[in-house]
């Protein structure tokens, strides 16, 4: 990640337009990056690319007078296109764009591709309905969870080469043999280009991941073990009849009480109240800051970690799974005043990229930036920042690194520091450490390559 696979990938369509082979070429990108695309494209080609993206005033608008040549009466001249490259989104393809099916594809390249992992994606059902005669695909994570992610990679590529799953799985499934990871490498060799940082920055900063175990507080442990014996009765406290805690999902109501117990519904009022009544009436001006901040152990170490940081000229990446742990997270550094910018599902595309180059510049005053691991942990450059705080882990520890990657990779002239929060004797402990186990496939496949 970080390696220049934007760049590598517009070089190559710029080399197969010189020799002759003018388009049209698709580019599928995430929301965060599309504008970045489009920026990469304007600074090394002369080609003409636009984005296709938006509502579907705009969408037309686009189809009107930036993608379709027309004759002297203003008919459509088939196969003929006034853009060279066009850049949308994997939820453009999602929402089945007719006009987008209709064109001949010379050339596609899908960025993030690791969005195909599963065989019955939707995503993967649309791009099959299109006329796409060469493909690429980029991910800096082509082996997350399972060999039988690669094996859909590898049909959508190759169909005819890779017809069969079973049979794949059959020689590749289990891979518990040196002369079966070989055998999967030699395949592998000839269809994936694979380039480590080490390779082509020999001068890239060092990053240090440290795990930071956190006790639970007082009140996390009275929910925590709330939850564990479903007391029924002391988690409705505070709670009305519309927010009511569920505990059909009993792992993540525990991974919600890990972060923030605020994030348990009725949870909040229940502490403010309690916490009113222990000031003995001597309220605090700063009460609800200080409420939030005792009331989680990742909270405490944020506190303290934080002005450290700040006072050494240190800019800051955080990172969770949850946008209601955002947000708390948000309302604390509004409380405390550090200048912060965010990205989530929520933000929309053209913002995204606003708040990128907003925190990126060189003398900008922003300290942290908030992001959710699934939208902004994916193929934005953020070097500007040379702290990564993990609050909360991933399933899948690809994500993690991706996002560690938003600050580590090339351009990177600091150090990194990663930070990863970690309740201790908790459920969140024992999903990190069966997460972490999954690493161990890449490893074994695609490091030794």
């Amino acid at each position: 990640m970080g390696l220049g696979k934007t760049i590598q990938s517009i070089a190559f369509l710029q080399e197969v337009y010189n020799v002759g082979v003018r388009g049209p070429f698709l580019v599928i990108a995430p929301l965060s990056t599309i504008t970045n695309w489009e920026r990469e494209f304007n600074t090394w080609t002369e080609m003409n690319s636009i984005v296709y993206h938006g509502s579907l005033a705009s969408r037309q608008m686009i189809q009107q007078y930036e993608m379709y040549c027309k004759d002297s009466r203003g008919r459509l001249i088939p196969g003929a296109y006034k853009f060279d490259a066009l850049i949308t989104t994997f939820e453009m393809i999602l929402s089945d764009c007719p006009e987008l099916r209709e064109i001949e594809w010379r050339c596609v390249i899908i960025d993030e591709a690791h969005r195909l992992k599963n065989r019955n994606c939707k995503l993967l059902d649309s791009l099959k309905h299109m006329d796409l005669e060469h493909k690429v695909l980029l991910t800096g994570t082509p082996l997350q969870n399972t060999v039988e992610e690669l094996f859909s990679l590898l049909h959508f590529l190759e169909p005819s080469q890779f017809p069969s799953e079973a049979e794949f799985l059959k020689d590749f499934g289990d891979l518990k043999t040196e002369e079966q990871v070989q055998k999967l490498q030699a395949i592998l060799k000839p269809m994936m280009l694979r380039r480590l940082k080490e390779d082509v920055e020999k001068n890239l900063a060092p990053k240090q991941e440290t795990i930071i175990e956190v006790e639970l507080t007082n009140i996390q442990k009275k929910y925590y073990r709330a939850i564990l014996e479903k007391n029924f009765s002391f988690l409705s406290k505070g709670a009305g009849h519309t927010n009511m805690p569920n505990l059909l999902n009993t792992m993540m109501e525990l991974r919600k009480c890990c972060n923030h117990p605020y994030l348990i519904n009725g949870a909040e009022e229940k502490i403010l109240a309690e916490f009113r009544e222990s000031c003995h009436h001597h309220v605090p001006p700063d009460f609800h800051l200080q409420a939030m901040v005792r009331s989680a152990g990742k909270l405490v170490l944020i506190d303290k970690l934080l002005p450290k940081l700040k006072a050494g000229g240190h800019k800051v990446l955080i990172f969770s799974q949850m946008v209601r742990c955002l947000d708390i997270l948000e309302d604390y550094l509004i409380q405390k005043r550090y200048l912060y910018e965010r990205i989530d599902g929520r933000v929309r595309g053209n913002l995204r990229q606003a708040a990128i180059d907003r925190f990126s510049k060189p003398d900008s005053d922003r300290f942290v930036f908030l992001l959710c691991t699934r939208a902004g942990g994916l193929g934005i450059n953020l070097t500007a920042a040379d702290t990564c705080i993990i609050f909360d882990s991933d399933w899948n520890p690809q994500n993690d690194l991706q996002a560690q990657a938003r600050c580590h990779r090339i351009g990177q002239s600091k150090a990194v520091k990663v930070y990863r929060l970690i309740t201790r004797n908790s459920y969140e402990r024992e999903m990190f450490d069966k997460a972490s186990l999954k690493l161990g496939l890449d490893k074994a496949v695609l490091q030794s390559m």
